[in-house]
């Protein structure tokens, strides 16, 4: 217990609660990545409908029905063109299950496991809890925070069990293409350590970019996993629902984790899962991503004015800013900036030391207020 603080979400929403009480004021919070943006009708529906079905209240049982089988599997062949065989997905309970589901299947106490600098928090906490080791790579603006391999490279050791990669970016919201998923197979395929691809923002991309899947470089599938997640693909957040897909004896290795952690995603939740990826709308995900970009638009005059510097996000749902250069933190920013104006924005450091110049801005949030507090 003692290697690993609090989830940073929960320090800083007792934060917010506690200025709110002492000012009376609504904090204007750009801090979860919550997205807001309304569910299609016609899912909710069906989950009520499936909510309602005979036996829908009983264990689930391990893995995945056939109705979610089926339709993730039909899912990548359609986005991807990638072929999932039986044994080479799972369901999860919301795409941070995973991540603690595979730091328990694959780490011992001792062994190391490299982690982005900025990156999301998730990554390091898991691997805290069962005693190993997170060694940060660097994601530095000289490189456009994308990976130098030769720096990576320096961080392997002997103890090295794995790498977690995540594009789109959280925090930086930056993308990358397939020759670049490249670079990283090779890299862990040279090194003979696993590959954890967080390809949770796989459908949430901006001006033109659509982004891919680690699955499909030839020969992923022999070091690489994806987790894959419903809640910014359909605004299922709160559902927690997700999956794992990609190398047989991992996702083998994290089923027989979850066997003993829970009893496995709901039939109404499997079946609504099914239900939106065999019947994905067009119109619904395109409103959803107008909605976010104009959002981002208006927030990033706002920042702006606060000297904070930063480039647009062709990805995820945050802007990564740089602090002006006569403030002495990230973190005395951001709290200066909550008890003056009320405006609660995540310290960089919360991703990493490379942060420390740094905030986190959500841009999934009701700005029908933001010219009161700006």
């Amino acid at each position: 217990m003692n290697n690993f603080d609090e989830y940073i979400f929960a320090q800083l929403a007792k934060k917010v609660s506690d200025i709110e009480k002492s000012t009376g004021r609504k904090v204007l919070n750009f801090g979860p990545g919550n997205p807001d943006y309304p569910p299609l009708p016609e899912y909710l529906n069906k989950y009520g409908e499936f909510i309602l079905e005979k036996g829908s209240s009983g264990y689930p049982g391990y893995g995945a029905n056939k109705e979610f089988a089926k339709a993730l599997v039909e899912w990548y062949g359609r986005r991807f063109g990638v072929d999932l065989d039986d044994g080479e997905y799972y369901p999860l309970l919301g795409g941070k299950d995973g991540l603690s589901a595979l730091s328990l299947a694959l780490l011992d106490q001792g062994d190391e496991i490299l982690v982005p600098d900025p990156g999301y928090p998730g990554f390091v906490g898991p691997a805290l809890l069962v005693g190993a080791i997170p060694v940060a790579y660097d994601l530095l603006p000289e490189h456009d925070f994308k990976a130098d391999p030769k720096e990576i490279q320096k961080k392997i050791s002997p103890k090295t069990k794995a790498i977690w990669i995540n594009f789109p970016s959280n925090p930086t919201g930056q993308i990358a293409d397939l020759a670049e998923l490249k670079t990283f197979v090779d890299f862990a395929r040279k090194n003979g350590i696993w590959l954890l691809y967080d390809n949770a923002y796989v459908d949430i991309t901006y001006d033109g970019f659509i982004a891919p899947s680690i699955l499909q470089i030839p020969g992923a599938k022999d070091v690489a996993i994806e987790i894959g997640s419903f809640s910014k693909m359909f605004s299922f957040a709160g559902f927690r629902m997700g999956w794992i897909a990609g190398n047989k004896d991992l996702i083998t290795a994290v089923g027989k984790v979850k066997s003993q952690l829970d009893s496995g995603m709901s039939r109404p939740l499997q079946k609504l899962g099914a239900y939106a990826l065999s019947n994905y709308n067009d119109d619904w995900h395109e409103a959803m991503i107008k909605s976010y970009a104009d959002r981002r638009d208006i927030i990033v005059e706002k920042l702006r004015s606060l000297g904070l510097t930063f480039s647009l996000p062709k990805g995820a749902l945050y802007i990564w800013a740089k602090i002006p250069d006569g403030e002495k933190s990230a973190e005395d920013f951001c709290d200066r900036l909550l008890q003056n104006k009320q405006i609660s924005l995540v310290p960089g450091t919360a991703y990493g030391k490379n942060g420390n110049r740094y905030v986190r801005a959500s841009f999934c949030i009701n700005i029908d207020t933001i010219g009161d507090y700006f």
